[in-house]
């Protein structure tokens, strides 16, 4: 195995989402010389998740949520490929590239594991066959395309029970996803239905459960209890306590055994990481197969190894897990970055401690909840405070500007009626890794990939 001494030092990273996007950049701004990074990822682009709903419902061009990771990074340093495996001991990476049925493996210097994560999904009797998931833009367009599709079916039977189980939408999970998801998608399904001749707006339903005693518990009670009477004032019909315990295709099963004819049931209850992660030998993870990691974010028991981003689990200084939040994963991409130069020209390392800036939930009709600084905030104050803080996150100029002539045309305008064409993706979590995967591009001159076989690996 070739030896790194005196040369550059190679950072792979896998993953580009939010931290690991930022975490690539860091190095490549920060470094002189001392470090090659490569990033991979089998997607091109970092998905703007804060924003995912606003995109599903046309509030957004779908296209404006997405950043190209070449724009994080320089040159060659990004690769689009599947992260096939990782050997801690001879600190390689196994890859497949895009397109190609050849698998390469790659040495690196520093590891950078950011391969997020993916839905939860508990042994529901047909959750994996009839649910959906809430997890990309795909999701997000489908949603839209699925609710039209209800839309156009209802328009034209006289069946009422038919009717009803086209145009009930129910929603398992009251976090801010879920949240989102039923007070957007509700409004713009009401709206909709202002197109459809024989549908009533009045005639969409939709059912937002949650398993726990209230919905987006990480908010204040006031949020909370905002969010609740709002959604329900509007007609959202709220179950804290509640939630299904088996799906079918015409309909789901509640926890009292009630039966509710919808052909349209969304999960977004929990994450789990990367499947991918308790398959790497040697890495320590949790009962929950998240990594186990020190606070300057490298990995227990290594010096080179380095976790960030849902995969990871980090604690505060009084012993709490930080959230698998898009906030605290891009906070942690640039420490991460800071540390890794810190230990390669022998500096000490810093801890992440980092206290979140706010959260917010939108909820519809430019009504949002705002939790910023302490200060709480509700309707269209903290819309706007929404739409503002998610703004000045966005990571280039040309997408801010591109997204603030979205939110201004959709002020003017409604939203088009119309289908995007997006296949039907399942809620049962791909074999691959999650949307974070990064890894550096060879520098064939200095070394070689080494290539393993002709043929890609099974799933």
């Amino acid at each position: 195995m070739a030896t790194f001494a005196g040369e550059k030092k190679r950072v792979v990273g896998l993953g580009g989402g939010f931290g690991g996007a930022f975490a690539a950049q860091a190095l490549q701004k920060k470094g002189q010389g001392d470090v090659e990074v490569v990033l991979i990822d089998r997607n091109n682009f970092l998905t703007f998740y804060p924003l995912l709903v606003e995109a599903g419902v046309g509030a957004i061009e779908p296209r404006h949520i997405v950043v190209p990771l070449r724009k994080f990074v320089r040159g060659d340093s990004y690769l689009m490929a599947e992260v096939r495996d990782v050997d801690l001991r001879d600190k390689t990476v196994t890859y497949q590239v895009s397109g190609s049925d050849e698998v390469r493996r790659m040495r690196y210097d520093h590891l950078v594991i950011g391969l997020g994560s993916v839905t939860k999904i508990p042994p529901i009797p047909g959750l994996k066959e009839y649910g959906f998931e809430m997890k990309s833009l795909n999701d997000a367009i489908e949603h839209r395309d699925r609710g039209i599709r209800m839309l156009e079916l209802a328009n034209t039977l006289t069946d009422p029970l038919e009717r009803k189980r086209l145009l009930t939408f129910v929603v398992v999970g009251g976090g801010y996803t879920g949240v989102e998801l039923a007070g957007e998608y509700q409004a713009f399904l009401r709206e909709a239905a202002k197109e459809y001749p024989n549908v009533e707006a009045a005639d969409i339903r939709m059912l937002l459960l949650e398993y726990g005693p209230t919905i987006i518990a990480t908010m204040s009670e006031k949020l909370r209890q905002w969010a609740h009477r709002t959604l329900e004032e509007r007609g959202v019909e709220v179950r804290t306590s509640d939630t299904i315990t088996e799906v079918h295709e015409d309909g789901c099963v509640l926890k009292d055994g009630s039966f509710v004819p919808t052909k349209t049931v969304y999960w977004t209850a929990g994450i789990a990481p990367s499947p991918l992660l308790k398959e790497i030998e040697g890495l320590p993870v949790n009962e929950k197969g998240y990594i186990d990691c020190d606070r300057d974010l490298s990995v227990k028991g290594f010096s080179d190894v380095w976790a960030i981003g849902d995969a990871a689990t980090v604690f505060t200084a009084d012993g709490k897990p930080y959230a698998a939040t898009a906030q605290n994963a891009s906070r942690q991409g640039p420490l991460v970055a800071q540390n890794i130069l810190a230990r390669i020209r022998g500096g000490a390392t810093k801890t992440f401690d980092f206290k979140p800036l706010g959260a917010f939930a939108a909820i519809g009709h430019r009504q949002a909840a705002a939790e910023v600084k302490g200060l709480n905030f509700t309707g269209f104050i903290g819309w706007v405070l929404f739409r503002g803080a998610y703004l000045t996150k966005m990571p280039t100029l040309a997408m801010k500007a591109r997204l603030s002539m979205d939110w201004l045309l959709e002020l003017i305008f409604r939203s088009p009626i119309v289908q995007m064409g997006v296949h039907r993706r399942k809620v049962a979590p791909v074999a691959s890794p999650g949307s974070e995967s990064l890894e550096t591009a060879p520098n064939l001159e200095e070394e070689p990939e080494i290539v393993v076989s002709g043929k890609s690996s099974p799933n």
